[in-house]
């Protein structure tokens, strides 16, 4: 997947933007010259959705292409005269890294003049091109799920969608749509009104049962995942299974089953890396042709924090699965339920790494990540940085970084006093590990942060019903403190020489916020 600039096709928040003006009529008109109508336009930004698998819902492969065209398809005016659909594809312009559909006549949507001056709209598809779709050539780049399909719960609105157009007013709602990538990638957002990007990763495992002579089989098994960050009980997904099969069509060959991946997101409420934020939950299943009923096993559970996620992926292009083991004495074991951690050849904490090549024997780390390249990998080094503190006295957000004075305070506040009628927000800390944007969600608005071209970006857009005036940011690491006066729509602060060799970095980010909804 090639880096570009200025965009990344990974995943998109469009924005559905309405505008009207009424006559004193109350009358209904299907005139297209009358002011009783709604004119609709989109917007555009971006996120990543990650998995091997089917593609259940004709979700389209991710494209560095440009989006060119949007192929619109909707119902309105329910239950009246003026009831009709439209479908329509719109060329897609681009301002300022903005996405948006042209102007088009075809988009005129007649509003009833009526008490409510309002027409029902019923969204039933939005599907991305880079190119005409009446075009054999142009490829799909970006659709948005129907909220019944397996992916429904991956955005916060899938289709159709219902809402209202109202004569004389601009309305706001945020659709969402996917495209698939194979691995983890580089996100760069889009911004027209708002972004809400949701990073999504590929998550496998593999099972191993073990009868209580010892002897191992390749179990089936149910699966599920839970996110259970920010206090929330929120199922991905519920009973899961692996592909099962025997290598022989007359079933005299070796029984196997496929390391079963589901696609999952990283943390999207602002959890910290170690932090818990996935519930991970196999149920061991019955394989009557592979091996005897097994009687009642109970279920292995984990929860995982985005560290622990995270140390399942070896490079950019592959990933270790979990390893499973019921019913065994010792998780990795040589074959017959038991682990020897003085045998080098056996596998006690069964992340494929033998122990003896293990630089944590006792702790999964399948990516053998060794930040300070002492010999002790970073899932068990007390000290991951090797900056002698240890892990658990680091300041917030300085495990990572060698420099002693890391994190240290004495930096002077520089966000000026908030204007009558606003406040200052608590200070909020966003830890970069890597280039691309790292966005994080608040009360009052997202946060985005990430490396271009040699400067460090930081921008907040604020949503309904807050403005903002001015944002201050501090980048710990150096102790620098900038800040910005910003209009009302949000705004951003940019500081040079910053580059990913600088990485990681500690953010320290606050704003003045107005609330103007009048309460």
């Amino acid at each position: 997947m090639k880096l570009l600039k200025k965009y990344m096709a990974v995943i998109a928040v469009f924005s559905l933007v309405f505008s009207s003006c009424t006559k004193e009529e109350n009358n209904l008109t299907d005139d297209p010259a009358s002011e009783n109508f709604a004119e609709l336009s989109l917007g555009a930004s971006l996120n990543s959705l990650v998995n091997r698998t089917a593609v259940k819902q004709s979700l389209p492969e991710c494209s560095s292409e440009a989006p060119a065209y949007a192929h619109v398809e909707l119902t309105h005016n329910m239950g009246t005269e003026l009831e009709g659909t439209i479908e329509i594809n719109v060329p897609i312009l681009e301002e300022d890294g903005a996405y948006y559909t042209d102007y088009d006549e075809g988009l005129k949507i007649p509003v009833a003049n009526s008490e409510t001056n309002t027409a029902m709209v019923s969204l039933t598809t939005f599907l991305v091109y880079d190119g005409d779709p009446e075009d054999e050539a142009s490829t799909l780049i970006w659709a948005t799920p129907t909220t019944a399909s397996d992916y429904g719960s991956l955005v916060s609105q899938g289709l159709p969608f219902d809402f209202a157009i109202r004569a004389g007013s601009k309305k706001y709602v945020d659709i969402e749509v996917l495209c698939f990538d194979d691995r983890d990638v580089n996100l760069y957002g889009y911004q027209f009104f708002d972004i809400v990007p949701v990073e999504i990763h590929e998550f496998c495992v593999f099972a191993n049962y073990c009868n209580d002579a010892g002897r191992h089989f390749t179990a089936n098994y149910t699966f599920d995942i839970t996110y259970i960050g920010d206090d929330n009980n929120i199922p991905l997904y519920t009973g899961e299974m692996p592909m099962t099969g025997n290598t022989e069509d007359d079933d005299s060959g070796d029984w196997y089953a496929d390391p079963l991946c589901l696609a999952i997101p990283a943390p999207i409420y602002g959890e910290g890396r170690d932090t818990d934020y996935i519930r991970v939950t196999a149920t061991l299943a019955n394989w009557d042709a592979n091996y005897p009923a097994p009687g009642a096993v109970d279920p292995i559970s984990a929860d995982l924090s985005w560290n622990e996620v995270q140390s399942f992926f070896v490079d950019g292009d592959n990933m270790d699965y979990w390893h499973i083991f019921f019913n065994c004495e010792d998780d990795g074991g040589n074959g017959n339920g038991e682990c020897d951690p003085q045998n080098p050849a056996d596998d006690c904490d069964g992340d494929t790494i033998p122990n003896g090549q293990d630089n944590c024997p006792e702790t999964a780390n399948a990516d053998q990540g060794d930040l300070d390249e002492d010999g002790i990998g970073d899932a068990c080094d007390t000290d991951i940085d090797g900056d002698g503190i240890l892990n658990v006295d680091e300041n917030e957000g300085c495990i990572r970084n060698p420099d002693p004075e890391c994190g240290e305070t004495g930096v002077e506040p520089c966000l000026p006093e908030a204007p009558d009628g606003c406040q200052s927000t608590d200070a909020l800390n966003i830890n970069l590990d890597n280039a691309g944007p790292s966005i994080t969600n608040v009360s009052y608005g997202d946060w985005t942060v990430q490396i271009v071209d040699g400067e460090l970006f930081v921008g907040v857009t604020p949503i309904i019903p807050f403005e903002i005036s001015d944002i201050e940011v501090v980048v710990l690491e150096s102790a620098t403190c900038e800040t910005v006066t910003v209009p009302d729509e949000g705004g951003s602060v940019t500081i040079p020489g910053i580059t990913e060799g600088d990485l990681p970095l500690s953010i320290s980010v606050r704003a003045n916020i107005c609330d103007v909804s009048g309460e």
